[in-house]
């Protein structure tokens, strides 16, 4: 299945949105509530093309980010790691297109506070199609990726069907 239209241009609005950074100490990052239904109501609003797909990631995980303990804040604000992606893709209205094909998992941080990922792990991913390039991203206040339940897929079913669509966080 494609969505071929996204929510709002860019992602600084929700990094804008989704974090409190303070200087010192007690800089914490605080995220807004972000769910599957909030994924596709971005994904269908987009000028981009999304691919939803219910199945695994694999890459190596050794190439994650980690943040330094001397200085924490001297982490890459974006990691690009190579990764084979299969399951099954949401095709009409059900998840029923087998796929396996490779993709490139983008890992965002924000000074010391990284997204990421298991690899293996049976997860909803929202892919975005860039160029011939896959790209799943993994942000530091979630991102496009969430943990395959029955409750994940009811809400892009929903979503996808025209049924109600309720976003974590009230537009």
């Amino acid at each position: 299945m494609r969505v071929s239209k996204t929510v709002f241009s860019g992602g600084a609005l929700l990094i804008a949105g989704c974090l409190l950074i303070t200087a010192g100490p007690a800089a914490a990052l605080s995220c807004l509530p972000w769910g599957p239904s909030d994924a596709y109501l971005q994904a269908a609003e987009s000028e981009s093309a999304y691919n939803i797909i219910a199945g695994e990631l694999r890459f190596d995980e050794s190439l994650l980010p980690q943040s330094h303990s001397d200085n924490p804040n001297d982490t890459p604000p974006l990691t690009r790691i190579p990764a084979q992606l299969s399951g099954k893709m949401l095709e009409g209205k059900y998840f029923s297109k087998r796929v396996k094909v490779a993709a490139v998992l983008e890992v965002e941080c924000l000074g010391p506070w990284c997204g990421g990922l298991a690899s293996g792990a049976d997860l909803l991913f929202f892919a975005e199609q860039r160029g011939s390039d896959l790209v799943i991203r993994a942000g530091a206040c979630g991102g496009f990726v969430f943990a395959d339940t029955s409750e994940a897929r009811r809400q892009v079913l929903d979503c996808h069907r025209g049924k109600a669509c309720e976003p974590a966080l009230p537009r």
